[in-house]
């Protein structure tokens, strides 16, 4: 019995020794990631902001990101790389940030008119290339990836990644 025990568990350290990157969850997930972003910067050539911009400023004209916090927690980006982020969308004026009521440390943004457009335009981008994507996957795959990825999220302790 002992000896069994023992060739399972040095088989199963084994199993775990050949792993690779064809067979590495992590580096797959990061291999797709990559791939769905150079999709989508492809789709904004020559576009008044990037990727990231983008998404800082969507979230902000969709009302899910009052504050520079908001948007951070959103994203699962650090928040000093979202204040970056949000200077430069305000620069272009697409952003304006006020200081609001008792607590004059935080930050409110909001969409300008022109933000509103470009936000609107450049969404409407990045759902063709994801369109494109999801019909290149084959009909329902996109559905039923956001739910694998949701688990994934789930499971390793992110919980509302997409949503919180």
């Amino acid at each position: 019995m002992l000896q069994l025990l023992t060739y399972l568990m040095y088989a199963g350290c084994m199993e775990q020794e050949r792993l690779t990157l064809e067979t590495s969850l992590s580096f797959q997930l990061l291999k797709a990631a990559h791939a769905v972003q150079l999709h989508h910067q492809r789709a904004l050539a020559g576009a008044p902001l990037t990727l990231s911009q983008f998404w800082v400023l969507k979230l902000v004209c969709d009302g899910d990101a009052s504050r520079p916090s908001d948007a951070a927690r959103r994203l699962g980006v650090h928040p000093g790389d979202v204040t970056r982020l949000i200077r430069g969308l305000s620069a272009k004026g697409l952003l304006t940030r006020s200081r609001r009521g008792d607590d004059q440390r935080a930050l409110h943004l909001a969409p300008t008119p022109k933000g509103v457009q470009v936000a609107a335009a450049l969404g409407a981008l990045i759902a063709g290339a994801d369109a494109a994507l999801a019909a290149a996957a084959g009909p329902g795959t996109d559905a039923r990836l956001i739910g694998m990825l949701d688990a994934v999220h789930e499971r390793a302790g992110i919980r509302g990644a997409g949503g919180a």
